[in-house]
């Protein structure tokens, strides 16, 4: 019952950060009863060893609990990112193309998001299990029970490091699913400048804004390969990252 306990806290500490398992539209008992079944499903991976080091008394196994959350949260803190990165790309056309002034509810995330910003929220969910990034997921989590043992965790302050080089990287990723559009936008602003200087009695910002919308719209269309691209690649980096950072929270 302790290993099961151990188990449960783990697998369902990972639903608090995942965006699309732990979305708030999804009903408590489904979320739970998905974290019940995943949980039948790992605990073949705890060895027997685990047993005899499980405490016992109540501070002992409540800290414990603690170390497992730690370790869910940290898994679902990856997937978290990545599904950030992808969406902060869309928010960063948004605030340059101006599809900010059209907000709309994002159900994923709970905020109010532009145009952009909801395509690339929604793009990021669709990609996740259409190249079956959640069998990658699941085989992270499944690596975590090998890695670290149940009840067997170490903290070390050297994760704070790594987090921060995996958040480096997927704010690359973002800038570059960007970049496309954000240059198409520029460029037809330096267009619109070009044009004031010549015809003075144009109201520019009238004319401007139309054009950096749908300079904004056909871009993100002839950018989509890219976007589809770097998105599938930092899902495929869901277990490496996920492995990676584990190994920095046992590593002395």
């Amino acid at each position: 019952m302790e290993v099961f306990v151990l188990v449960l806290v783990r697998t369902a500490g990972i639903f608090t950060m995942t965006p699309i398992f732990g979305a708030s539209q999804i009903p408590v008992q489904i979320r739970l009863g998905i974290a019940l079944t995943l949980t039948m499903v790992f605990m073949p991976l705890c060895t027997s060893s685990t047993h005899a080091l499980l405490a016992v008394d109540v501070l002992p196994m409540a800290l414990l609990i603690a170390k497992e959350a730690l370790i869910g949260l940290v898994i679902g803190f990856v997937v978290m990112l990545v599904f950030a990165a992808i969406q902060s790309a869309g928010d960063y056309i948004d605030l340059v193309a101006g599809f900010n002034f059209a907000t709309m509810f994002d159900p994923v995330t709970g905020t109010q998001t532009a145009l952009a910003g909801r395509f690339h929220s929604i793009l990021a969910g669709m990609l996740f299990f259409a190249i079956n990034a959640h069998h990658i997921f699941l085989s992270g989590v499944a690596d975590s029970f090998r890695l670290i043992p149940v009840g067997q965790m170490s903290l070390n302050p050297v994760v704070a490091t790594g987090a921060v080089d995996l958040f480096v990287g997927l704010f690359t990723i973002a800038i570059r699913i960007a970049a496309p559009v954000v240059a198409a936008v520029f460029l037809a602003d330096v267009a619109m400048a070009v044009i004031s200087r010549a015809m003075p009695q144009m109201n520019i910002l009238m004319a401007g804004l139309p054009l950096k919308l749908g300079v904004g719209l056909v871009g993100m269309l002839i950018a989509l390969p890219v976007a589809v691209a770097l998105s599938r690649g930092a899902f495929m980096d869901i277990q490496p990252q996920t492995v990676g950072l584990l190994r920095l929270l046992i590593s002395r």
